[in-house]
């Protein structure tokens, strides 16, 4: 039976030591596409902060931002980008606490301010280009995803200020903002419906927190050998590290490729 095989991007396809897809991940995704599955990018990332990872992986479905935006074979099928008063009212106090944050739209990364190292820092971990600063951005653009770059206990400020809005943590120095309701799982189901396929043709694969909703929302979760233990905590499998070869080993044990 046809798989639909959702897989995060940061640690689970791309190896942050090598900042690339190793071999065996590209060899093991192209197995499954042979063998006529399907593999989808599910990824908190934008798409314009991608790297051509999708052309490289000849990939053209994919969830991003956390579920906000899933495009199937290049057709846009959701669009859910965050109440615009709502980015007002977070901004003004971003600023007034001066706390850096990023907006992500289908087409760009930028930030509305810039403070601190903390911007540079999140972009170094993920081997990213630091964004510009493009001021008051969010008034003439959709915005799917904030990035608020917070010092310690800094995100907490903003939790009781603004209660339709979710808070997980991306890196050490930033954390993803979403609208309430759901997180990567949210991309699953829009494909699901979209397709009319069943839920136990599902598989999610990631490393990290807002990977968990996914794991337990697809038919089969697996948490890479690097996740944190909450990850492997709710998944049904746990597979090997990214750079000892965890995709392929993992649908070689599936019996896909």
């Amino acid at each position: 039976m046809k798989k639909y095989i959702f897989l995060d991007l940061d640690g689970t396809i791309i190896d942050h030591q090598s900042n690339s897809v190793p071999n065996s991940t590209k060899k093991a995704i192209q197995q499954l596409q042979k063998n006529g599955h399907e593999v989808i990018i599910s990824t908190g990332r934008p798409p314009s902060l991608f790297g051509d990872v999708d052309k490289e992986l000849e990939i053209k479905s994919f969830i991003a931002s956390n579920g906000r935006i899933v495009v199937y074979n290049d057709k846009v099928i959701l669009n859910q980008p965050i109440n615009k008063e709502v980015v007002k009212k977070f901004v003004s106090v971003a600023l007034k606490n001066k706390i850096d944050l990023a907006f992500e739209s289908f087409t760009d990364y930028v930030l509305n301010s810039n403070f601190t190292d903390l911007p540079a820092r999140f972009s170094n971990i993920f081997h990213i280009n630091h964004p510009v600063v493009r001021k008051n951005y969010h008034l003439d653009h959709d915005i799917y995803q904030m990035i608020l770059f917070y010092d310690k206990e800094d995100y907490k400020k903003f939790e009781t200020s603004f209660p339709t809005l979710s808070f997980h943590y991306s890196n050490e120095y930033g954390i993803d903002i979403n609208e309430k309701g759901g997180m990567k799982e949210l991309g699953i189901k829009a494909i699901i419906d979209f397709l009319n396929i069943d839920l136990e043709d599902t598989i999610a694969i990631g490393d990290g927190i807002n990977d968990i909703s996914m794991i337990k929302y697809a038919n089969i979760g697996v948490a890479m050998g690097n996740a944190s233990e909450l990850v492997k905590e709710a998944a049904d499998i746990v597979t090997d590290d990214v750079d000892k070869d965890g995709i392929y080993k993992l649908f070689k044990k599936l019996e896909l490729i």
